[in-house]
């Protein structure tokens, strides 16, 4: 039992020892509700409080508030408890609450109207340390008195040391608490008119919520500091001159720099920015201060290590009446992003220069047909307009690209075939309308697994596909060549040993004769010079060509009649094949050509030849000469083998044979129209033929025709030679 509720209450320790003393001591009308409290408490550890009423040792009623909690619980409800009390009325004498120890009595009236206008409870204690007066209650005499005598029961001790200093004449105070409240009290001597300290005075001041509030601020600051100092920024403050008032603990951490600096030195930002943005930093931030406008800038500091740290600042401005008064901000760390963002921007502007630099032209489209990137190649290689590309939609760009395409239709199915396959990956071959051949390659592109879209690329290959073909035209020509060139040997070796076996056998013969000194028959002879004449035939034939390839093919060119012409080649022909007729349909006129007679007459004269050589059965042989406007036409027609349709664009190339007419069976070097077709082309004319298999053949050519020389005298002086190269 603690002494002061053994003094409140009077009765010595002995009686509260006594069993059943609770019983006396609790008014009866209280005394079950604090025995079933008890007994719960005991059961369930759970703290109750309750008011009863208690009778003092003098007989009196005394309200007390009592909180009972567990120490040694029971189930059976026979634990260990522990009760605090909190007096609600003490049993104070009423006879003693006078003023009378103050002095005259209306310096009582005078006293007691001042202290019973105080807010806050008041009281007198005196020489005995006896509580003389208490103020009037708030909300009652009991709880004014109830107070009073509370504050004496926390510490007596102490409220009796208090009270004597008080009576001494010192000022001292003390804190107490009690029913759950705090109170501050302020003791101090109360002196009569002559001086004399009569009584100590005690004013109490509810402090309760002021702790509260102490303590909820204290909270809330060190919650505030706390959350500040986790920032991983630098919070800070400046006054108007950007003199800094506070700096979070982050700063140190960051720059290197003591707190103490920052807040010493009047110019610490100023001084410590980055050379290169120290002027436009600190011009642009006193211009947005002037404004009383937030801003967010970035710039370099100097740190205490000599590195640069870029900051991003987040800037408030205090303001009042349109003057900034304060700078609170916030300054991020963002050298990290900085230097990755100035990467990418190397590593964008890099891939940006190879994409630029690169000779394909390069789209890149999404699954929905949004342009994330091109190149300029690209827009050169389709012609495509500025204001077609800024709208970045694929399919607008699609159909301007279609429109120059030849081969739309397939391109555009391709197209569709490599969209409905994200993995596939393609190349094709696109035919403009200009000419040009470009290809196109395609594939997937992708993000880790992800395909995010395509990559379309386009390269110019008309000059590869045009060398490619030139080429393979070359290759088939050279094979072509070399397999002209390997019949040719074969030809020229069979056709030049033809004559010299009958050559050499009628030169033994003549041999022979002369020897055995028998008579030489003319035939003999005959026979050999007709060989000779076949054998030089066939090197003059090898000769022309050689001259015709060189560009010195030489030519005469004189008035001649091609009447006569005709005339004399066809007298010389009418005697060689016995088994074949000449019909020969002559012009009224000359028809006088400016040429060359020896060349002209070779034409005629192969062109017949060839007409006897390839109709081997006979039959008629027909020439006609005529004129056709300002040309003049000469035809030879037979009725032999005739030529296939796919061999005639053939038929006047070098050493060309056609297919129905075998070496074996006809001979020839195949040079002999290649050789026409040179003279009559460097004549001014044309050459070419009309037939069908098994019909025979018709060769023509034409000449212009001298007008002017029609009726010219026949010893006209000839033109000097004239070497010009073959059109072939």
């Amino acid at each position: 039992m603690s002494p002061a509720l053994l003094q409140l209450l009077g009765h010595p320790l002995e009686a509260w020892k006594t069993r059943g003393f609770i019983s006396q001591l609790v008014h009866p009308e209280d005394l079950d509700r604090l025995l079933e409290a008890w007994g719960a408490v005991a059961r369930t550890e759970e703290p109750q409080t309750l008011e009863v009423r208690a009778v003092s040792a003098e007989g009196r009623l005394v309200r007390l508030a009592v909180e009972l909690n567990a120490i040694e619980p029971s189930p059976d409800g026979a634990g260990e408890l522990v009760g605090t009390v909190c007096v609600l009325a003490p049993p104070l004498q009423p006879s003693r609450l006078s003023l009378k120890r103050a002095g005259p009595p209306e310096l009582v009236a005078k006293l007691r109207e001042t202290l019973d206008g105080l807010p806050s409870p008041a009281w007198m204690v005196g020489g005995d340390l006896s509580i003389d007066w208490c103020s009037p209650a708030q909300q009652g005499h009991s709880a004014e008195v109830m107070l009073c005598a509370a504050a004496r029961a926390s510490d007596p001790q102490g409220w009796a040391a208090a009270h004597r200093q008080a009576l001494r004449g010192e000022t001292v105070g003390f804190d107490f608490a009690t029913c759950g409240r705090a109170w501050r009290c302020q003791v101090g001597p109360l002196k009569d008119a002559e001086g004399t300290i009569v009584a100590a005075l005690g004013v109490a001041t509810d402090v309760s919520d002021l702790d509260e509030v102490a303590r909820e601020l204290t909270r809330t600051q060190r919650l505030h500091e706390e959350l500040i100092d986790a920032i991983d920024g630098i919070v800070w403050e400046t006054d108007a001159s950007f003199r800094f008032t506070f700096v979070s603990k982050q700063a140190e951490r960051l720059l290197g720099y003591p707190i103490q600096q920052w807040m010493q030195e009047p110019d610490f930002w100023l001084k410590h920015l980055h050379p290169e943005d120290r002027d436009w930093a600190s011009a642009y931030c006193l211009k947005s201060a002037m404004e009383c406008r937030a801003h967010e800038f970035e710039y370099r500091m100097v740190a205490a290590d000599g590195s640069s740290v870029w900051l991003r600042d987040i800037v408030t401005v205090v303001s009042e009446g349109g003057i900034p008064r304060q700078l609170r901000g916030i300054m991020v760390d963002v050298t990290a992003q900085r230097r990755a963002r100035e990467a990418l921007e190397h590593t964008v502007s890099l891939l940006r220069a190879t994409l630029d630099s690169t000779a394909d032209g390069v789209i890149v489209l999404t699954p929905d047909w949004h342009v994330t990137a091109f190149n300029g190649r690209f827009q050169e290689l389709w012609d495509i307009p500025d204001s077609l590309l800024e709208g970045r939609d694929g399919r607008v760009l699609s159909e301007h690209m279609r429109s120059r395409l030849e081969n739309a239709e397939q391109v555009h199915l391709r197209t569709q075939q490599l969209l409905a396959s994200p993995e596939l990956e393609g190349v094709d071959v696109l035919e403009l309308r200009d000419g040009r051949i470009l290809e196109r390659h395609s594939r997937p592109q992708r993000l880790g697994d992800t395909i995010v879209g395509r990559v379309w690329t386009y390269r110019d290959v008309t000059v590869e596909r045009r060398a490619q073909a030139e080429s393979e035209r070359l290759l088939r020509e050279a094979q072509e060549a070399i397999r002209v060139r390997d019949d040719f040997l074969s030809i020229a070796s069979h056709e030049l040993k033809t004559p010299l076996t009958p050559l050499k056998l009628h030169l033994q013969v003549l041999k022979h004769r002369m020897a055995s000194g028998q008579p030489v028959p003319a035939q003999h002879a005959e026979k050999a010079l007709a060989q000779v004449a076949r054998l030089s035939g066939l090197i003059n034939d090898l000769l022309d060509t050689s001259r015709i390839q060189a560009g010195r093919l030489e030519l005469r060119h004189e008035p001649v009649s091609l009447r006569e012409i005709a005339h004399e080649v066809l007298a010389d022909l009418r005697t060689v094949s016995p088994q074949h007729t000449l019909e020969y349909e002559e012009p009224d006129e000359p028809l006088l050509i400016q040429g060359d007679r020896g060349r002209l007459a070779q034409v005629l004269v192969n062109l017949l030849e060839n007409a006897l050589k390839y109709s081997p059965t006979g039959g008629t042989i027909r020439v006609c000469v005529e004129r056709d406007g300002a040309q003049a036409l000469v035809s030879v027609s037979d009725s032999g083998i005739g030529i296939p349709p796919d061999q005639k664009a053939h038929l006047f190339e070098r050493f060309f044979r056609a297919r129905n007419a075998p070496i074996s069976g006809f001979g020839g070097l195949g040079l002999g129209l290649y050789i026409c077709r040179d003279i009559v082309e460097r004549h001014g004319g044309r050459i070419w033929v009309e037939s069908e298999v098994g019909q025979g053949a018709t060769f023509r050519f034409t000449l212009p025709v001298l007008e002017a020389e029609a009726h010219a005298p026949t010893g006209l002086a000839a033109t000097p030679p004239e070497t010009a190269p073959h059109p072939r």
